[in-house]
């Protein structure tokens, strides 16, 4: 212990050397003056009551059935129409030339201020009226109470559950109890439309790491610098120097002390402000997270990066000013290179990453995250662009679906990418190998399309309230008669019937198109979060909407050349009891039903009783990103957040479900699954594709495309200069992760298919930091040792 005596000295003088710091003195003022300001901060729950813009799922549709409810005559007595009629005068004067035909533009802010007029008369209500509406199980509990039993808050909470009931299918699903943070005991003027679960999500996943990112990331680090600078030039002045190596000490021991010693300025800084922000977390909106406590070490091992740099400059140049500008410097250069490789990320890779496949024949289509459309060319061994992927383009490109061996549908929605509606209606396309593949309109979409399913007795279109299904007859119909015409306009008798101010009102609801027809019973609509899931015969629906699972049947007749004539039937209703979830999807193979909750375990239901017959935890916290049946024999497929792919089934002898290892390969993109040809179809590493034999799992093609120059470029130039460099930036990625316990977050989920997950880099930021803190130190030490000061 003697001899490490004088090094823990050394260590110990630069604590009191920090200590003496004007520089520090000022932090932490500042850092007691932030932790004061944020003390009052608290929160309460309450009632989900008045709407805002972000609460409308399918504005369109909201749009349609307050103007039918003021311009047709038949609906002004209906739930819709008395809601319609008791907004403003001048929301119903738009309402009145929406249903002239009119093109009329509403913001949501218009719709939900006007809605939340409704809140203080009630006059409009009609209890009998409203009995046929679809009143959740809450509604109709509050309709049961007393008007003594009903507080105000009770009181808005029901007029906001009548006002959902009058007008489905249009509101996004929202907890019955959301957040109102308090500032001082005042209530801030925003409310969150979360619920306290979901609250908890956002404070540690995005809320608590962006301040610790940008307080310790950035403006610690540098006034670290700042105030550390100074130690080695200082140790080297002759007679400090001469002093310390009277004593029988090693120089790079001596060096890594004072190194050491120069951290304890952000410690001191961190540790406050950590433990700070934890009980204040805890005590003020009860997040008790110990594993913010683990962002001290991290922040410190930030600093230590940048100060390493500054440690080797004032060796060199004995000149705090010099190593405080190299430092800098060397910051700049950290920003450059993480810019560049933001760049090449969101403009060059993720636009080719694929998110859908599908096979016609031998042909193999996709997808990608840029909404580009592409076909596999064998021949030149890569993806022939049918339509451009474009980083920052507006326009959204259905997933494919193959209807026979050599014809694949799909739409391009003309701004839709981020609004299902898009810039007005939209054809389905059809892509033939007579065609050379060009897309050729067909038949016209219901609006809000944002999905195709493919099954044996028709095309399903699934939009954000409704289904419709039409024959594959039909199809091939409409597509001959645009051929024949030679350009890409619709049917000029469709064009006219659209005139009608009535459907205009019908196609905003999303009501089936020519060629096409709803099969959803009455009173049955898609509310978010939602799914559908259909097998493979395409007589049975599977409906998750909101917290329900209903199964419909479609009518037994033959339709593989005509559609099914009538609509659905409810053939059963389940409610989950489970949160709600943010998303979720449903698979249908045989009578087993597999249904994915988000962070949830996997749920195995029966196909006639929705029943759960199983449930399957997956491990390390992993949630689903996607699920396909693979074909009718109770086999699934399920792509997880650590993009791996792992196959859910019954075993033969005991029956029992189980969850399989995951398969080989990694960096899984997206999965899909080709009934015909019983191919799994598994898309890796941006865009490579395996074929895989549905039973065997054993590849029978492997795609993999010559790179462009572009994806050259950022393989083996930016990918090894980023590697070389410290990647300090993404260390807000390990403490996001460390803070939230997530190992990846959500960026995009796309209704129409899986969701878009952001792996948080952990360990490799933090072995890259290390190494080169490791060879700065390295080098610092050699030339301390054999330098004579």
């Amino acid at each position: 212990m003697k001899r490490w005596w004088p090094y823990l000295t050394v260590i110990r003088d630069s604590f009191h050397a920090a200590l003496a710091s004007r520089i520090l003195w000022v932090a932490f003022i500042a850092i007691w003056l932030l932790l004061g300001a944020l003390s009052p901060i608290g929160y309460r729950e309450d009632f989900t009551t008045t709407f805002r813009d972000r609460d409308i799922d399918n504005g369109g549709r909201l749009k349609a059935l307050l103007a039918g409810g003021i311009a047709d005559p038949s609906q002004a007595n209906t739930p819709a129409g008395k809601i319609a009629n008791a907004l403003p005068e001048d929301v119903k004067r738009e309402l009145r030339q929406v249903g002239k035909g009119e093109d009329v533009r509403f913001y949501f802010t218009t719709l939900s201020d006007a809605l939340n007029t409704l809140f203080d008369d009630e006059s409009w209500y009609d209890a009998e009226l409203w009995k046929s509406t679809p009143r959740l199980r809450e509604l109709r509990e509050l309709d049961d109470l007393d008007a003594a039993e009903i507080d105000e808050p009770l009181r808005k909470r029901r007029v906001r559950l009548r006002i959902e009931a009058a007008i489905p299918g249009v509101f996004e699903s929202r907890s019955a109890r959301s957040i109102m943070l308090t500032y001082l005991g005042m209530d801030f003027p925003a409310r969150f439309a979360v619920d306290k679960t979901q609250f908890l999500i956002l404070l540690n996943q995005f809320v608590v790491p962006t301040i610790i990112n940008w307080l310790l990331g950035f403006i610690l680090v540098f006034l670290g610098i700042l105030v550390t600078a100074s130690i080695i030039p200082d140790m080297l002045l002759p007679g400090s120097l001469h002093l310390l190596l009277s004593k029988p000490i090693s120089r790079w021991l001596l060096l890594l002390s004072k190194f050491a010693g120069g951290c304890a300025f952000v410690f001191l800084c961190v540790i406050q402000l950590i433990v700070g922000l934890y009980f204040i977390a805890g005590l003020r909106l009860d997040v008790w997270n110990p594993r913010l406590l683990l962002c001290i070490p991290v922040s410190v091992f930030v600093f230590a990066v940048f100060y390493s740099v500054s440690t080797l400059a004032g060796l060199r140049f004995r000149s705090p000013i010099l190593a405080i500008g190299i430092t800098c410097m060397f910051g700049a250069y950290l920003v450059v290179v993480g810019l560049i490789g933001g760049f090449f990320d969101g403009f060059v890779t993720r636009p080719d990453t694929i998110d859908h496949i599908t096979i016609a024949g031998d042909e193999v289509f996709a997808t990608t995250r840029g909404e580009g459309l592409q076909r596999w060319d064998s021949t030149a061994n890569h993806w022939d662009a049918i339509y451009e992927s474009d980083a920052i383009g507006r326009n959204r490109v259905l997933a494919p679906v193959a209807i026979d061996d050599a014809t694949v549908v799909t739409a391009v929605v003309r701004g839709g990418r981020f609004n299902p509606f898009g810039l007005g209606g939209f054809d389905l396309l059809v892509l033939s190998k007579s065609n050379q593949w060009r897309g050729t309109p067909s038949l016209r979409l219901p609006t809000a399309t944002v999905r195709l399913i493919n099954a044996d007795n028709g095309l399903f279109a699934i939009n954000s309230s409704g289904i419709s299904i039409t024959n594959k007859q039909e199809i091939r119909d409409a597509w001959g008669q645009t051929s024949a015409n030679g350009d890409n306009t619709p049917p000029q008798d469709s064009e006219a019937k659209s005139n009608n101010w009535f459907d205009k009102l019908a196609s905003m609801m999303g009501a089936a198109t020519d060629g096409f027809q709803d099969i959803l019973p009455q009173g049955v609509l898609l509310s978010p979060p939602r799914s559908v899931g259909i097998n493979s015969a395409g007589d049975t629906l599977l409906l998750l909407s909101g917290k329900e699972v209903t199964r419909i049947e479609l009518s037994k007749n033959d339709r593989s050349t005509t559609p099914p004539t009538g609509l659905g039937s409810v053939a059963v209703t389940r409610t989950l009891d489970i949160e709600l979830p943010r998303f979720a999807s449903l698979a249908i193979s045989g009578e087993a039903v597999l249904l994915t909750c988000g962070e949830g375990p996997l749920q195995v239901l029966d196909r006639q009783t929705l029943q759960t017959t199983a449930t399957l935890p997956l491990p390390d916290r992993l949630t689903v990103v996607s699920s396909v049946a693979l074909g009718d024999a109770q086999r699934f497929a399920v792509l997880t957040s650590d993009q791996r792919c792992r196959i859910v089934s019954r075993r033969v002898a005991d029956q029992a479900w189980t969850v399989s290892p995951s398969l080989e390969l990694s960096n899984i993109e997206a999965i899909e699954f080709d009934t015909p040809s019983a191919t799994l179809m598994v898309a890796h590493h941006i865009d490579q594709v395996d074929l895989l034999d549905a039973d065997t799992l054993q590849s029978r093609l492997a795609l993999r495309p010559h790179l462009s120059n572009w994806r050259q470029i950022d393989r083996y130039l930016i990918g090894p200069l980023r590697l070389l460099t410290p990647q300090t930036s993404e260390l807000g990625g390990t403490i996001a992760a460390i803070v939230s316990g997530e190992s990846t977050f959500e960026r995009d989920r796309d209704e129409a298919g899986p969701v878009e997950l952001v792996r948080y880099k952990i360990l490799a930021p933090v072995l890259n930091c290390a190494i080169f803190i490791a060879v700065m130190l390295t080098i610092s030490c050699v030339y301390f040792s054999r330098t004579d000061f």
